[in-house]
């Protein structure tokens, strides 16, 4: 496929327990369906209303061949599946990028939109929490990798005789009065914690000025990053956002799709 008249983009981004399909037309969000699994059925609706001219679809999971052939079906051919060899829209400083996660590309070209000219934190809080750098030309200079919050909570319930499993819901005081206020206080203020401090190397080492929050867990990360006085920006559908770009990058090199 090439620069024929794309108008509007499903993207499809697939985590590690479900995945989430956004429809774009230009920038803006026509609808959007989460999935268990791969099941193509939750898309058919979306495809349906919305027309889609093309797909984008990235994964951390073994890719499901018989999903991407039916969703290349849906799409008339017009699929891109984000791949180490996808030509990108920014430069990648990665040792390997064949190792380098397509979501955490995705979102630091999805924060690389979101705010041009500037350098920025990207945090995905996931099963997996990243914290990705981008500098004032959206090229992506590297992060880390953490456990996210249910991976937390659920080690110090396995790894331990007597601490209690505790879920994400509920307040976090700056230090508990109890068992569960504790454990949620030590893993949501503590994630908090690994947040700002990477923000504070990042503006040093590459003059950082903004986070950039995406993720299941960001909502609950967002007001304790807030209490701390740091500049964060949350966008749900950023993974979304960098395969869209990715998408009309290609279709703008006439590159062909998978």
């Amino acid at each position: 496929m090439c620069s024929a008249n794309v108008k509007r983009i499903l993207t499809i981004d697939q985590g590690n327990s479900s995945a989430k399909g956004v429809l774009w037309e230009g920038p803006e969000i026509i609808d959007t369906v989460r999935m268990e699994g791969s099941a193509i059925e939750d898309l058919l609706p979306l495809l349906e209303r919305g027309e889609a001219d093309g797909c984008a679809y990235c994964s951390v999971r073994h890719t499901d061949a018989k999903f991407l052939e039916t969703l290349r079906r849906l799409v008339d051919g017009r699929l891109l599946v984000l791949t180490a060899s996808v030509a990108l829209p920014v430069k990648v400083n990665y040792g390997s990028r064949s190792t380098l996660g397509n979501d955490r590309v995705a979102a630091a070209v999805g924060a690389s939109e979101l705010c041009p000219g500037e350098a920025a934190l990207v945090v995905d809080a996931g099963t997996a929490m990243t914290l990705d750098v981008i500098d004032e030309e959206g090229n992506f200079m590297g992060g880390n990798i953490a456990p996210g919050m249910r991976l937390r909570f659920k080690c110090l319930r396995t790894e331990t005789d007597q601490l209690p499993l505790v879920d994400c819901d509920g307040p976090v005081s700056v230090f508990g009065h109890d068992t569960v206020s504790a454990i949620r206080a030590g893993v949501a203020g503590g994630m908090a914690c690994e947040i700002a401090d990477s923000f504070r190397m990042a503006g040093q080492m590459y003059g950082c000025r903004r986070i950039i929050l995406t993720g299941s867990d960001g909502e609950r990360l967002l007001p304790l990053l807030v209490q701390r006085g740091l500049p964060v920006e949350k966008d749900v559908n950023l993974v979304g956002r960098g395969l869209m770009r990715i998408f009309n990058y290609n279709v703008a090199r006439e590159q062909a799709f998978d």
